[in-house]
């Protein structure tokens, strides 16, 4: 008797049984659905599909409507009243269905309790310093690549890269991300293949040359100045300071949620409320200086200890506080050129002497201070602030404001839908009679010119959205897992093939990327 290859029929079946169960969850969720599109039938039913599509861990559909907006920032547009009486119908609807479907439910929840809560701020910058959420701040001169903030329950996480300056100081140099499922990532200097943009997408090249690029799964990614602004479609943003000059590097502050607390880790803790445990890491049996519990840096108890009991401390934080939020080649979101691993950017030796402020000469310090001062760098940040430019004569960099861009928004009576998306830019002109317009890649510029990176990046608020690419490109698939029709990356002169390598998976099973030299 011939033997069954069962494997395929399991995997048919488990297929089969999760398409049937999120059909049925689309059917638990159509009373919200409906009050969604009372509240405006256009946004109102792009809204509930695209919380369809994030709770299915799936792409969300094009906009339709002029705004763009990510899931989040649409639910904070609708009236408080109206939002309050749909989020006791989603309570109401939960709480029938019991256990079933609860992780689809807690993305329904996500998106509307976050439109209630206030933001916590954690922020990584300079050589660098790190504020936790919880308000610790501590100095963490170390080479390597490191958790800096991960959600235990989402899709959220950042992760940076810290190359050494020279013997003692080291920089963010790269940053990567799970935005909902999407793996981004920005490099100052060296990248994973010979692309000029900063910017990976799952892994291929991404070019940035209008308003708002929306990423597959919901996110936005807007450039304003020298700031990047990364917005989940839950809410969390990220706000990315490119600096150039002679250290081109990376400052990052992140946006949480305070209704989240306690549900984060990393090198800016777990957003509890509570200082002191910020520094526990994962392996609570290791041994920790009487000061771990202090930060570094603006911590009127530490700056009274003695230089040698903080440079334990330091110690401490470089060799076994890292150890814990290191990542690893199964953990890693970034891109790597064939050969490279994490270990490649890892240097455990470093550094070879940690500094403090009050290493500073006087002179030198006290100049720095005016300087920060001038600069109206917060109390919480003004010693980093000190050490940066008195040792490395960094420019100080105070903490950029968030732009809101619901913020003054009117939502303006649409007649008909119109594409918005990252081929098409919505028409305020269309009328009822028009058609829904169907989306075509605009075709590339002519683009002779030797192309020339900017060393600062360089306003895109009021540029049209296209995709400008060298006469010689071709347009490259994301891979399958998180491949959308309405997003667009281009790339010029097609590598050769290489092996693929498994990435770690964002939204259940693998992502393969190629690698670059």
């Amino acid at each position: 008797m011939r033997s069954l290859n069962i494997v395929p029929i399991i995997f048919f079946l488990t297929i089969s049984l999760t398409s049937n169960a999120q059909a049925s969850f689309d059917r638990e969720f159509e009373a919200v659905k409906k009050e969604l599109m009372l509240w405006d039938p256009i946004r109102g039913e792009w809204l509930a599909n695209s919380i369809l599509a994030l709770s299915d861990n799936k792409p969300i559909p094009d906009r339709t409507f002029p705004e763009d907006f990510t899931p989040y920032q649409m639910a904070a547009m609708i009236p408080s009243e109206q939002r309050r009486g749909i989020s006791q119908l989603i309570g109401q609807s939960r709480s029938a269905a019991g256990n079933e479907y609860s992780n689809q439910w807690n993305m329904v929840e996500l998106i509307f309790n976050h439109s209630y809560c206030s933001t916590l701020t954690g922020r990584s910058f300079g050589d660098p310093h790190l504020n936790s959420f919880d308000k610790a701040t501590y100095s963490f001169q170390t080479v390597g690549e490191f958790i800096v903030a991960k959600s235990i329950k989402n899709h959220f996480e950042v992760q940076a890269r810290q190359s050494p300056q020279n013997n003692n100081f080291s920089l963010n140099t790269a940053v990567a991300f799970n935005v909902a499922g999407d793996r981004l990532c920005y490099y100052t200097g060296e990248k994973p293949d010979n692309h000029y943009s900063p910017w990976r997408l799952d892994g291929q090249p991404l070019s940035l040359n209008g308003r708002t690029y929306f990423l597959p799964h919901g996110g936005t990614l807007n450039l304003n100045g020298r700031y990047y602004t990364i917005s989940w479609p839950t809410g969390e943003n990220v706000i990315l300071e490119s600096r150039s000059g002679q250290m081109g590097f990376l400052n990052l502050t992140i946006e949480i949620f305070d209704c989240d607390r306690g549900e984060f880790e990393g090198l800016l803790g777990n957003a509890n409320g509570i200082i002191e445990d910020d520094f526990n890491g994962r392996n609570s049996s290791r041994q920790r200086p009487v000061y771990a519990s202090f930060s570094s840096f603006g911590n009127p108890m530490l700056q009274q200890a003695s230089a040698t009991a903080e440079r334990q401390y330091l110690n401490f934080l470089a060799r076994d506080f890292a150890e814990d939020w290191r990542v690893t080649d199964q953990t890693t979101l970034f891109d790597y050129a064939i050969g490279l691993t994490t270990a490649t950017y890892t240097d455990r030796s470093f550094p070879k002497e940690h500094f403090t402020v009050s290493d500073l000469p006087t002179d030198r310090r006290n100049a720095s201070r005016k300087k920060c001062e001038d600069m109206g760098i917060s109390a919480d940040e003004m010693p980093g602030c000190i050490f940066d430019n008195g040792f490395l004569n960094l420019n100080p960099s105070p903490i950029p404001e968030t732009i809101n861009p619901t913020r003054g928004t009117v939502l303006k009576s649409i007649n008909k839908p119109a594409l918005n998306n990252n081929f098409a830019t919505f028409d305020e002109n269309i009328n009822s009679s028009n058609p829904l317009p169907i989306a075509e890649p605009i075709k590339s510029k002519e683009y002779n010119q030797p192309i020339i990176k900017d060393e600062e990046p360089k306003s895109i608020e009021n540029r049209p959205r296209e995709y400008i690419v060298p006469n010689n490109s071709f347009e490259i698939k994301p891979p399958k897992l998180n491949k959308t029709p309405n997003n667009s990356i281009s790339t010029p002169n097609k590598p050769a093939p290489k092996e693929p390598v498994q990435k770690p998976s964002l939204n259940g099973g693998s992502i393969k990327t190629k690698k670059g030299k």
